[in-house]
């Protein structure tokens, strides 16, 4: 499969501009100056898609992206939670560790009872 050269999957914005479409290397009149840009271009295009690909095979690397973006999120939610209780009226949170406590008290006798 050829690509053209107005393929839009194709990123040419990093190639030196010619008078003409094709590449310095292709044209006999190139100037050395042209042929060096062009080899410089040609250098960062594929070092920028080897570091595309090491970036798509680093699966340590994006588990570990991933895995901060969720502990972000975790506090996030957890401080926007912790602001709703400290919004909540002293007999409501009195009667939520009432029951925190009785949970706790239960398990404890369920435990030692078996």
């Amino acid at each position: 499969m050829s690509s053209s050269p107005n393929d839009p999957t194709i990123d040419q914005s990093s190639t030196e501009s010619t008078p003409v479409d094709t590449p310095a290397v292709d044209r006999p009149d190139a100037t050395v100056d042209e042929l060096e840009a062009d080899r410089a271009a040609t250098r960062e295009r594929l070092a920028a898609s080897v570091e595309a690909l090491v970036a798509k095979t680093d699966v340590k690397g994006q588990a570990k992206a991933r895995a901060t973006e969720t502990a972000d999120q975790v506090k996030s939610g957890a401080e926007d939670v912790l602001d709703q209780v400290r919004q909540l009226p002293p007999a409501v949170l009195a009667a939520v560790a009432i029951g925190v406590t009785l949970v706790v008290v239960l398990a404890i006798r369920r435990s030692r009872l078996s």
